[in-house]
C-alpha cells in the first residue's frame, strides 16, 4: 500500500546522515536530488523496487505518475521539479518533497547532502518551479529509464561549453553557463573554446575557483601559469598550451565525469 508517510520518512532518516554526488548517487553514503527522490518513492510504495532517473524522467512522468499543479494547491508528499523539461540535466535540474506547503526536504549541493529549507529559493534561483501531486496508488514503473542526474562529456579533447559548465558544476560557482567569461585572449588559450574574450582583465569565478584548487595566485585569468599548474595537476605534457585537441583536456573531462579532480 502507498504511503507519503514512509515515502516522507526515507528522506527524514537520512537528513544530515548522508552527502551529496551526481556519481555516487546509488547510496548507502550519498545520493544526488534525483536518486534520492527516487529511492523516497519506493520506499513509499508509489514505483516499483529497482526504479531510477533523473528530473527528466520525473518530468516524462507528468500525466501518468505525476499530476502537475499550482503552487498554492503544494501539500505535504508532493514533490518540486525545477528546471525545463528537456533540458533539466545536471546542475540544470533539481527535485524534492514537500513537508508542507512551506517546507521540503532535498539533498542537495548546497547543504552538501539531505536537509529541510523552508524558502523556495532552495529550490533554485535561476530555474523554474514545477510542482507536482503523485497520483495513483500501488508500485509500478512510472516510465522510469535509470539516467543519471549528471551529464557525461564526451572525451574528444575541446575545451568547450559542455567542459566549462562541468567545472562550473564541480566547483559550484555562481552561473552554470557553459562560459568562461572575461578572458584575454592570446595563442595558448585560444582555443578554449567555452572562452569569451575581452580586454577587461575581469577573469572568471570558475577561474579563479580552479586556480585556488590548484594553489596558485587567483586573477580569474586563463593565463600560462594556469595552464601549466593545471597540466602539471593532471599529469599531462606542460606546454601552458591549450590546443585544438588537447591531451589535457581529455584528462580533465575524465576526471569530471569521474567528479573528482
Amino acid at each position: 500500500m502507498s504511503s507519503i508517510e514512509n515515502m516522507i520518512a526515507w528522506m527524514q532518516a537520512r537528513k544530515g546522515k548522508v552527502t551529496y554526488s551526481m556519481t555516487s548517487r546509488m547510496g548507502a553514503n550519498s545520493y544526488d536530488c534525483s536518486s534520492s527522490v527516487f529511492f523516497s518513492m519506493v520506499a513509499g510504495g508509489f514505483l516499483s523496487a529497482g526504479s531510477m532517473g533523473n528530473t527528466e524522467t520525473l518530468f516524462g512522468m507528468s500525466g501518468t505518475k505525476l499530476k502537475e499543479i499550482s503552487r498554492g494547491e503544494v501539500q505535504r508528499g508532493d514533490i518540486f521539479i525545477s528546471g525545463t523539461p528537456g533540458g533539466s540535466a545536471g546542475s540544470d535540474g533539481h527535485t524534492g518533497i514537500f513537508l508542507s506547503n512551506g517546507s521540503f526536504i532535498h539533498c542537495s549541493y548546497a547543504h552538501n547532502g539531505i536537509a529541510v529549507d523552508t524558502n523556495d529559493s532552495y529550490m533554485s534561483t535561476r530555474l523554474p518551479h514545477h510542482f507536482y501531486q503523485i497520483v495513483g496508488s500501488g508500485s509500478g514503473s512510472g516510465n522510469t529509464d535509470n539516467k543519471p542526474q549528471m551529464v557525461m562529456l564526451n572525451i574528444d579533447g575541446q575545451f568547450g561549453n559542455a567542459t566549462a559548465k562541468r567545472l562550473q558544476e564541480y566547483f559550484d560557482t555562481t552561473g552554470k553557463d557553459g562560459v568562461i567569461s572575461h578572458q584575454y585572449k592570446q595563442t595558448f588559450n585560444q582555443n578554449i573554446y567555452a572562452a569569451q574574450f575581452d580586454s577587461s582583465l575581469t577573469g572568471s569565478n570558475v577561474v579563479k575557483a580552479l586556480q585556488r584548487f590548484l594553489g596558485i595566485g587567483q586573477d580569474g585569468l586563463f593565463g600560462k601559469a594556469t595552464i601549466e599548474a593545471l597540466q602539471k595537476h593532471l599529469g599531462t605534457t606542460q606546454d601552458g598550451t591549450i590546443s585544438p585537441v588537447s591531451d589535457s583536456v581529455r584528462e580533465l573531462q575524465r576526471r569530471l565525469n569521474a567528479n573528482t579532480l
